[in-house]
Formats: structure tokens, C-alpha cells, sequence
């Protein structure tokens, strides 16, 4: 698998760049503006954030063809719930008595 097509290996990436390449495309820019603004300008780009967060929050909760699908989704994945609930408690029993029982 490795890197991207046209990408160089630079090394591991760092948190900022991690950030930045989750923006989106924009993203070293957005950086930049960041890391040279105050706090007063931090805090008003938090507040800003999270009521995108929250517009598009209510957007998709009137949209009814979200609502329905949202609500198909959660129907359809409550079998493999159950599933995974009652195999990972399984598992957790399992382990736990092959550790008492000496095994590594």
C-alpha cells in the first residue's frame, strides 16, 4: 500500500499538519491564520466553529429524506449491536479465564 501517488516521504507528520490536512485544502492556510491571531480572535473562530457544527446540525435534522435514512440506518445496525455486544462479552470472558487459568 504505502503513500499516495505523488507523495514524498517527508517523515511523520506532525499535529499541526494533521490538522491541517483534516481542514480540508485550505488547510496550512487556516494554520497560519491561526497561529498568528490572539485569543480574543481564537475564542471568535471556536464560536464560529461550532455554530457551523450546530447550523448544519439542525439543517440535517429538517432535511427529511436525512431523518428517515438516519432512522433506517440505526434499525438496520441494531442486529450487528447485539452481536458485537454478546461476542465482545464472549471474548472478555474468555480471556479472562484463559488468563487465570496461566495461559499468556
Amino acid at each position: 500500500m504505502g503513500r499516495p501517488k505523488g507523495s514524498t516521504n517527508q517523515g511523520p507528520q506532525t499535529e499541526m499538519q494533521k490538522l491541517a490536512k483534516k481542514i480540508g485544502p485550505d488547510g496550512d492556510d487556516v494554520v497560519a491564520e491561526l497561529e498568528a491571531a490572539d485569543v480574543e480572535a481564537l475564542n471568535k473562530r471556536i464560536a464560529q466553529a461550532n455554530t457551523a457544527i450546530s447550523d448544519t446540525k439542525a439543517e440535517l435534522e429538517e432535511n427529511e429524506n436525512y431523518v428517515e435514512a438516519s432512522n433506517t440506518k440505526k434499525l438496520l445496525s441494531s442486529g450487528l449491536r447485539d452481536v458485537k455486544k454478546r461476542q465482545n462479552a464472549i471474548i472478555e470472558v474468555a480471556v479472562s479465564l484463559r488468563k487465570s487459568k496461566g495461559a499468556a
